[in-house]
Order: structure tokens, then sequence, then C-alpha cells
């Protein structure tokens, strides 16, 4: 986790460092193109609340409880441009916490995101590109029962956690838009926790033979490789006065070592500024992936705080 941490900050400083040279040596058009430049970057930090209080009559009444909910935010995008070339990484960290009254606390969201890619242009609306993207989370994550009671460990860092590296063709029509198609993909699924694997594991029938898979991987290893085809599409636009809209969805088909369905991963974030640091956020995210469930997996969630962009 330290190792994890310190090498996402030596990222980001090395990023904004090489961005501040950058940003120095341009004088005009041509002297751009040579030297290069960066759009204007943004970094956020952020901290969200949410509570809810019932009395007596109430939660006698109607059946609730009382809960209390923290969340944390941290986003950085970066874009760079020289000659027809484009270099660009994007990091959403997210984390959250909710308790309910009478019940052990237990994770809201846990979310680690990191998209790095290179582009270049064929035509004006046209791009080939290189690109790497990680998911994963910072925490382990419980199993709970109906009474809200924690259980079972199933998550934690790299446990799962998914790799993808990918080459193909993207179409950018406008600046907020983009959509890619990667014909060759390669991602790796990891399973580093000995006791997740344990906690998660399905017996599978594969050639006649029984084997134990966690989240695709299979007993004794620690790492699925695919190879697959990608789809991305992402929007990420103020839509009106104070209110941007940022979604992506990712989707994933396997047909090395073996033809699997496609896996969908969807993130959308719609936050609306009240004022200069206070917002209102609502997140929804969106997993289905047979190696962990045959269901749709989906979570939401709207709380207000503080947003500080840097």
């Amino acid at each position: 986790m330290k190792k994890f941490l310190l090498t996402v900050s030596y990222l980001i400083f090395t990023v904004n460092l090489f961005a501040q040279v950058a940003q120095e040596a341009p004088k005009n058009h041509e002297d751009s193109l040579k030297v290069g430049w960066w759009d204007p970057r943004s970094t956020q930090l952020g901290i969200n609340f949410s509570q809810a209080g019932f009395n007596d009559a109430w939660s006698g009444a109607q059946g609730s409880v009382g809960s209390i909910g923290l969340g944390l935010l941290f986003n950085n995008k970066a874009v760079y441009h020289k000659n027809k070339g484009v270099f660009s990484s994007d990091m959403q960290f997210q984390y959250g916490t909710v308790k309910n009254k009478g019940q052990d606390p237990r994770k809201s969201i846990d979310r680690i995101f990191i998209d790095v890619k290179y582009a270049s242009k064929l035509t004006s609306t046209t791009n080939w590109f290189a690109g790497v993207n990680f998911l994963s989370q910072f925490a382990p994550g419980f199993a709970y029962d109906a009474k809200g009671v924690k259980g079972n460990k199933i998550g934690n860092l790299f446990a799962p956690g998914f790799l993808a590296e990918g080459v193909g063709l993207e179409w950018k029509p406008v600046k907020y838009f983009v959509m890619q198609l990667g014909g060759a993909t390669l991602r790796q699924t990891f399973v580093s926790d000995d006791v997740v694997f344990v906690n998660t594991q399905k017996e599978v029938t594969e050639d006649g033979k029984k084997v134990f898979r966690s989240y695709g991987v299979e007993k004794g290893k620690k790492v699925l490789n695919e190879m697959g085809f990608q789809v991305v599409a992402a929007f990420d636009k103020d839509i009106a006065k104070n209110l941007n809209l940022k979604w992506r969805y990712q989707g994933f088909v396997a047909y090395a070592p073996k033809t699997k369905p496609i896996d969908h991963n969807i993130s959308v974030v719609a936050t609306a500024k009240v004022n200069k640091y206070l917002n209102v956020n609502f997140t929804l995210i969106g997993v289905y992936d047979a190696d962990i469930v045959k269901k749709f997996q989906l979570s939401e969630g709207l709380a207000v705080g503080f947003l500080f962009t840097i």
C-alpha cells in the first residue's frame, strides 16, 4: 500500500513539474508545436458528508435507522500536446464509509482508477492511441449479513485489480467526447490476497476438469492473463452553469485464452457547485463481470461536501 501511494505521488509530482517547465517555453503557435503545451490542469481534493437521524417514535413506526457517512476524493487530470501527439493522464481516487446505527461501519465507495494514454492524429477527428489503465480499491472489503454484521473479507488492494494495455483507434469529434476501439488489448486480473481468494473462490468445470477460481484467477496463481477487444466511450462537459457531467463506459471481450461474455464497467459523476467550495455530487457505478457474479452490480450515492481545485 505504501509503495503504491509513493508511486502515485511521484507520478503526480513529475507530471506537474514537467508541465510547469513546458509551459514557460512556447511564445507563439509555431513554437508551441515544437516545444509543446499543456491544457489547463485540474487537481481536485474533496470531502463529502452525509447524515440521517430519526427519533425513537419514527424508527419504531417506519423501521428507519440513523446513519453517518464520510467520503474523500482526489482527481488529477493532465493533457500535454506536441506536434500531432497528445499525452494524457487521468487519476480518480474515491473512498467513503457509512455507519448505520447499531451496525458495523462499512465502505460506501472505494475506487482507484488510473488511465494513461498517448494519441497521435491521423485526421482532424481520428487518432491512433496506445494506453494503460488500472482499476482496484484501497482497503479491505467485507461481506455483511442482513443485520449489518461484518463477515468474511472479499476484497482488498490488488484483490481484485485490473490492468489493461491496448493500442487502437479513437474518434474524438469534440473536445468533451471520445470513443476508443482497442483491437489488441491485454488485460491482467490480480488476486494477490490469499484470504480473499479462499473466501471468494468458486468451483467451475473446464474441459472436463474441476478447478477453483476467484475473480477468474485459477487457484495456485495470482494473475489471469487475457487478450481481447476493448471499447471505451468517455464524456466530460459542463452541461449547465455550475453543473458538470462526467461519464465513462468500458467494455472488454476476451477471446484468448478463451472466449468469455463481455465485461461492462460504467461510472457516472454529476457535480453541481453551490459556491466556490461547496458542491453536491451524484455518483453511479455499474459493473458486470461474469467471473464475479452473473448479475449487473450497481452502486449510487448522493452527497454534499467541499471541493478544492488546485
